[in-house]
């Protein structure tokens, strides 16, 4: 079943206040592709992540985040684990509901093969573009749920959570502040552990963890899940609240951001899945 973005916001509020575990993953093309490149061992087709031009593009996104060729499998192998312990995770069929689905690539269309492969069984679905929905003005948004609530952020862009923090009302804002991708960052190599620590840390004192950090993000929010927190995937939200990205194509047709308010205006009439 795919879940409207209203009806996972629901549920991530009343386990806040419940005190309960949850978690949303969002693999889209990257992680899915990374996921077929290691997990997939069946053959399937899926353009520039087939065979060894798809081991290559995997292997560099893993070594800019510096995750060592011995560590590749057991990350991966982590990350479908996340996916199955999800309360939610994304799912491409949520586009047909838009009329959308012709302009997807192979991944997209093939995405119940890679998981039926990859060992990925979980069928509570979101939008791949969950994060963006999750902050509509006028509509159930993640500024709902931050207002008055300590929140934890794991994000390359903690110069924005000032602004963040007045935009929510958040009561605190706090965050571990990982590298932007690149080797130069070490993000695997020097941080990995320092997040998983702190997540460990913390997890106990924050009503909701916010994670911008790629790949090895869904290991981040399956472990505040595991620890009995609740993680939210942001994805690139922290980017465009930074200022420093805009909205993808797809919901740019029907949302619209707003740079002062940090939150996105409907400019197209509701659709029941987004």
């Amino acid at each position: 079943m795919i879940y409207s973005t209203n009806e996972i916001l629901t549920d991530l509020k009343n386990k806040i206040i419940n005190k309960e575990p949850f978690s949303t993953i969002r693999l889209g093309d990257a992680g899915h592709g990374i996921i077929t490149v290691f997990k997939c061992h069946s053959v399937i087709d899926v353009g520039k992540w087939s065979g060894s031009r798809g081991r290559k593009l995997a292997n560099s996104i893993l070594g800019q985040l510096t995750v060592p060729t011995s560590e590749r499998e057991k990350i991966v192998d982590r990350v479908v684990t996340a996916c199955n312990r999800a309360d939610y995770i994304d799912s491409y069929d949520a586009f047909g509901e838009l009329n959308c689905k012709k302009g997807l690539g192979v991944i997209g269309r093939r995405w119940k093969e890679i998981h039926e492969s990859a060992g990925i069984y979980n069928t509570d679905f979101c939008n791949p573009f969950l994060h963006y929905f999750s902050i509509v003005k006028g509509e159930m948004n993640l500024f709902d749920l931050m207002k008055g609530r300590n929140i934890f952020c794991i994000t390359s862009r903690g110069g924005v959570l000032e602004r963040l923090k007045v935009a929510s009302e958040a009561k605190v804002i706090n965050h571990y502040r990982i590298p932007r991708r690149g080797r130069k960052g070490q993000h695997f190599k020097s941080h990995y552990r320092k997040v998983m620590k702190a997540i460990g840390n913390n997890v106990k004192n924050y009503d909701l963890f916010l994670v911008g950090a790629g790949f090895l993000g869904k290991i981040y929010c399956d472990e505040v899940k595991r620890l009995g927190g609740r993680a939210f995937d942001c994805g690139r939200l922290f980017d465009f609240w930074s200022g420093s990205r805009n909205i993808d194509s797809r919901p740019k047709r029907f949302i619209k951001y707003d740079p002062i308010k940090m939150l996105c205006n409907r400019i197209r009439s509701k659709s029941e899945v987004w």
